[in-house]
């Protein structure tokens, strides 16, 4: 899952926001150095991603785009799913997403100096930008997928891919919605758990 999934799964607790947030910056044991509720944010995220990387409705949405996008089809998932989160909200929030982006956007900006340092410069322009609205249209999709082209030795055609997936979205959408309740429950026993 990537930003919006992450920021929903804390469940409006900041301590958890801000681990979820940062989790793909800390490699290793750093997140022992972070206070005790931040840790378990970390954790969580780390739930987050071995669940859905093992999942098979997961799986199924990879193999399914893997063609147009290769062996990134993991992370290019990812992004599709926040995608389909912001068209599916209403099902998952009884907020709306204007409302939780705000209510997030606050949270972060008040941790923002517990974030590394990229990620606190980073923070204002993708504040500014309302990135986690960004994934609801194809325009968003196209900013956060060139922005992923760059990180990559060997780039795929992100319109073709962007094209396959508009055309078969309710095959992605029926596996979405298949596999985010069971990982809403898995974040919450987590999170209960521990």
């Amino acid at each position: 899952m990537n930003h919006l999934a992450h920021c929903f799964l804390s469940f409006g607790n900041e301590d958890l926001l801000l681990g979820n947030f940062i989790g793909d910056y800390i490699k290793g044991n750093q997140w022992e150095k972070y206070p005790l509720g931040v840790q378990r944010g970390i954790l969580l995220h780390r739930t987050i991603d071995s669940f859905t990387d093992s999942n098979p409705w997961t799986h199924q949405c990879s193999a399914r785009i893997r063609p147009y996008s290769k062996r990134f089809s993991g992370p290019v998932v990812d992004i599709l799913f926040d995608h389909l989160l912001t068209i599916n909200w209403e099902r998952y929030s009884t907020k709306t997403l204007s409302e939780f982006a705000q209510e997030t956007y606050t949270m972060l900006e008040h941790r923002r100096l517990e974030m590394p340092l990229d990620l606190q410069d980073r923070l204002p322009r993708m504040v500014a930008g309302n990135f986690l609205q960004g994934y609801g249209h194809r325009e968003g999709l196209d900013f956060v997928f060139s922005r992923f082209m760059k990180r990559l030795s060997i780039p795929f055609d992100q319109a073709a891919m962007l094209d396959f997936f508009e055309a078969h979205i309710g095959a992605f959408e029926n596996d979405f919605n298949q596999f985010f309740p069971e990982l809403i429950e898995k974040a919450k026993t987590y999170i209960q758990d521990n």
